[in-house]
């Protein structure tokens, strides 16, 4: 093929995990396609930066609707027209968007699972229809073996692990390490059921009582906002627990926390987390996938159960024990050596060009 072209597929370019790997990715991508477009299945504001070379299309322009079925005959048209190389859809909603639209064509198309696929929204017959359609998909990327072995059968044939990478400048890697510390915890991620914040909050209460110096500083936006708060001021924490709403320089704001915490119910590969251990922070975890691809624990981290005591013991383990958790932020900031863009974005293109 002389002209190699890619369009990549997702629901926004807000801000979020699978958009931010598309904005790290963009550069490469572009470097290495003659075209390269995203089309977004929902009209919302651009988060992250996108290389200047790629070209944005929005659905619900092309269909002029916000109906799905519209969107989905507009999406074919756009395909058929354009003939692209590759399609390449993230998220799981998107990608059965994707291949529903594209039923009958031959234009071939690779999925990007970007959470845990057991706990698909829409439970049993929606993860049916998954898998149906998935065989029509060349290819599955999975970011966790642990993603991967949900599959089985010719869709396990199918996917190919990558992790995510980290977009972070030589310089930043380990700067928590020597940055002055406040007595303060630090959490990342959208206020969303996914990242249970109330399980943070009650961990912290229990920590509270025994450190009551301490502050917790939750950094995301999303749904869940308005009960969050009021959570917050149910458990008279609101001169300890902040609400710090969404951030484009989070990583200069967290390095000078003594830990960063993540509670998901469920991940695929959490972007906070890797850039937190980057930095140097010493990490706790709930155990979900890519928290326990990424963590091992006592050496460059802490896994823990999903109960407030075990998250509360694992925070005092580590304001307690300076020098052990010295040490994990010095082993945890290590993964960057396997995470960073370029050889992160090697991965992709060399997969990518295996399947076109």
């Amino acid at each position: 093929m002389n002209r190699k072209s890619l369009i990549i597929v997702c629901g926004t370019l807000e801000s979020g995990g699978a958009e931010r790997v598309i904005s790290i990715l963009s550069t490469p991508f572009a470097d290495t396609f003659n075209s390269v477009s995203i089309v977004t299945w929902r009209e919302a504001p651009v988060f992250y930066n996108i290389d200047a070379r790629i070209k944005l299309i929005s659905l619900p322009q092309v269909a002029k609707s916000d109906n799905d079925l519209k969107k989905c005959v507009a999406f074919r048209k756009l395909i058929l027209k354009t003939r692209p190389n590759l399609i390449l859809s993230f998220l799981t909603l998107f990608n059965l968007f994707t291949l529903t639209s594209l039923l009958g064509t031959s234009v071939p198309v690779i999925v990007a699972e970007r959470n845990d696929p057991r706990f698909i929204k829409g439970g049993f017959l929606l993860a049916k229809i998954r898998d149906i359609l998935y065989r029509k998909a060349k290819g599955i990327l999975c970011q966790t073996q642990s993603i991967a072995d949900y599959f089985s059968g010719s869709l396990k044939n199918k996917c190919h692990i990558i992790y995510n990478p980290v977009s972070m400048a030589a310089a930043e890697i380990g700067m928590a390490l020597d940055a002055p510390k406040k007595k303060r915890i630090v959490s990342v991620g959208r206020l969303h059921p996914q990242k249970n914040h109330k399980l943070l909050i009650d961990a912290f209460k229990i920590f509270h009582n025994i450190h009551p110096e301490y502050m917790l500083t939750i950094y995301g936006k999303g749904e869940l906002e308005d009960e969050t708060r009021d959570y917050i001021k149910t458990q008279n924490l609101e001169k300890c627990v902040e609400l710090a709403g969404e951030k484009q320089n989070v990583k200069d704001l967290i390095v000078d926390a003594k830990a960063f915490v993540l509670t998901s119910r469920y991940e695929g590969m959490p972007n906070a987390l890797i850039e937190a251990m980057c930095l140097g922070i010493p990490c706790v975890s709930t155990k979900v996938s890519g928290a326990v691809d990424l963590i091992t624990h006592k050496i460059n981290g802490l896994l823990v159960d999903d109960n407030p005591n075990d998250v509360s013991n694992a925070i005092s383990a580590i304001i307690d024990d300076e020098f052990s958790s010295k040490k994990m932020g010095i082993e945890g900031a290590k993964i960057y050596s396997k995470l960073n863009v370029n050889a992160i974005s090697k991965s992709w293109i060399e997969y990518l060009e295996s399947i076109y």
